[in-house]
């Protein structure tokens, strides 16, 4: 039997992502101390581990991963399942498609010199958002996926959905930790529970930027809007918020839709300009 970290470094897999797979009844320990509450893996569910992966990389949630590993599986109902999502993506493709086309049309309208005016920066008031939050000490970026999933889950209940967005308080460049909160936009309140918070994001003045592609490029992004801040005379105020646009995958690193937002304050010298 397994310590659930020697397991976790067995599998390659955070700690974080086996407690929540065993608190949503996706991987069950094979124990649990009564005393001391440290849970134990015996070596066989790496198999079914590495299945769970396996879905993951297929592009299906951990919900429709769950509802699969709830009654045998067999050859012919697995087959009918992976042809469904082969025909989910080849549609999402087909949607990714349309909308390349249609941004190499506009690349192709736009001046061979940009203006000041089509700076894709810009100063906007940001309204007040009611949210449902995780937030998370991590270990990579692409745990935060963890956290959304955990969000949804604990949604469902009370018949939830919205759009989703993260406030990034520390990053790796800032540091040797990332701590992500991630959120889930409501229109009507939800309970709150000992991990899920529900509040208020209050109205502020942001400089914001638009980035559509993968995470290995977003950088550049951030880099140009934080020199424009600068340049504009304007002074960051909070961490930064990441806002991901539903017309855009869910799954990331995949190519989405990302609105960046910095709280700021406008200097005297911003304000005179």
């Amino acid at each position: 039997m397994l310590r659930i970290g020697d397991f976790a470094r067995l599998a390659q897999v955070s700690v974080k992502a086996l407690r929540f797979y065993d608190e949503i009844g996706l991987l069950r320990p094979t124990s649990v101390d009564r005393h001391t509450g440290y849970r134990y893996y015996d070596p066989h569910l790496l198999s079914r581990l590495n299945h769970i992966l396996a879905f993951k990389e297929l592009g299906f949630s951990l919900s429709e991963i769950l509802s699969l590993f709830q009654a045998p599986l067999s050859d012919k109902h697995l087959r009918t399942i992976l042809e469904r999502k082969r025909s989910e993506l080849r549609r999402s493709i087909a949607r990714e498609k349309v909308q390349l086309a249609r941004l190499e049309d506009w690349l192709r309208e736009l001046p061979a010199t940009p203006r000041e005016a089509d700076s894709p920066f810009a100063l906007k008031q940001s309204p007040s958002l009611l949210v449902a939050s995780v937030r998370e000490t991590l270990g990579g970026y692409d745990e935060a996926e963890n956290l959304f999933d955990e969000l949804q889950h604990y949604l469902r209940r009370y018949q939830r959905v919205g759009q989703r967005a993260a406030i990034w308080h520390a990053c790796a460049a800032s540091g040797h930790s990332i701590e992500c909160e991630a959120l889930i936009l409501l229109h009507k309140p939800v309970p709150q529970s000992k991990r899920v918070r529900v509040f208020e994001l209050p109205a502020s003045t942001t400089a914001a930027a638009v980035h559509l592609g993968e995470d290995d490029t977003i950088e550049d992004t951030y880099r140009g809007l934080r020199v424009w801040i600068k340049s504009q005379g304007y002074n960051p105020t909070g961490a930064n918020l990441e806002f991901y646009w539903p017309q855009a995958n869910s799954k990331r690193p995949n190519a989405y839709l990302t609105e960046i937002q910095f709280p700021v304050s406008i200097t005297t010298r911003a304000a005179d300009n």
